[in-house]
């Protein structure tokens, strides 16, 4: 049983562009969104909001040719039907050539504190996994910590619930996703990689048993935000 737990500590800055622009009376200096949430936070009553942002890399090496390269171009649209259900999806062109959907669901507000979600979600494992706009890390690139043992972006088909307590300054999340894969095209779990070679990202994704990820943030204290996630389950395999 393959099983992670992260303890984070963090100072947050996320970036969103959107058709309305507002201020929600729930986002404070230690309540921020990222570009998703931003789209799920709207004011429109009902219809579309568009979203984006982009990331253009340049590396250079000491002593040798140097890199430029148009790392990611994202694109959001949000769809809302009316004040409780919303649909949003992420699409990310990677290197120029590359195409992804990274995220693609469902989300029912059942009531202030509580919401259903399901679809291609990003796993709340980590703190860049979930904000990974270029603004909320530092340096060029991905810390390595959320490239193989948090294996950003990581996305799974899954459903669960999410919401958040204000007056106490508690967010929660808790979903089941299919699992990693032991073996996609030939690339084995584990390695140098970490757990990429695993990831299945809603691609024909094969699953034995649903795995558990859940996470708790705690925004209270002026200038941090506190995390704690956690991911239960197997590895899946296609015999």
């Amino acid at each position: 049983m393959k099983i992670c737990l992260i303890l984070v500590g963090l100072f947050l800055t996320s970036l969103g562009f959107s058709q309305s622009v507002y201020q929600d009376s729930s986002a404070t200096a230690n309540n921020q969104q990222n570009a998703a949430q931003t789209i799920l936070n709207t004011t429109l009553s009902r219809g579309i909001t568009v979203g984006g942002y982009a990331q253009i890399d340049y590396n250079q090496p000491e002593g040798l040719n140097g890199n430029l390269d148009v790392h990611r171009l994202v694109m959001l649209f949000g769809y809302k039907f009316n004040d409780r259900v919303q649909f949003v999806t992420e699409i990310e062109y990677e290197h120029v050539k590359e195409v992804y959907i990274e995220q693609a669901f469902l989300s029912y507000n059942v009531n202030p504190n509580l919401n259903i979600r399901g679809g291609l979600m990003l796993v709340p494992m980590g703190i860049v996994n979930e904000y990974h706009e270029p603004t909320t890390f530092n340096g060029v690139e991905r810390p390595n910590v959320d490239k193989s043992i948090v294996p950003s972006t990581w996305r799974e088909i899954g459903i669960g619930v999410t919401g958040k307590f204000n007056e106490i300054s508690l967010a929660y999340q808790a979903y089941l996703f299919n699992g990693f894969a032991s073996v996609i095209n030939d690339k084995v779990l584990g390695g140098s990689n970490g757990l990429r070679n695993g990831r299945q990202k809603g691609a024909e994704s094969t699953i034995n048993s649903p795995n558990f990820s859940t996470k708790i943030d705690y925004y209270g204290i002026p200038g941090l935000r506190l995390g704690i996630s956690g991911y239960f389950g197997r590895s899946q395999a296609e015999d």
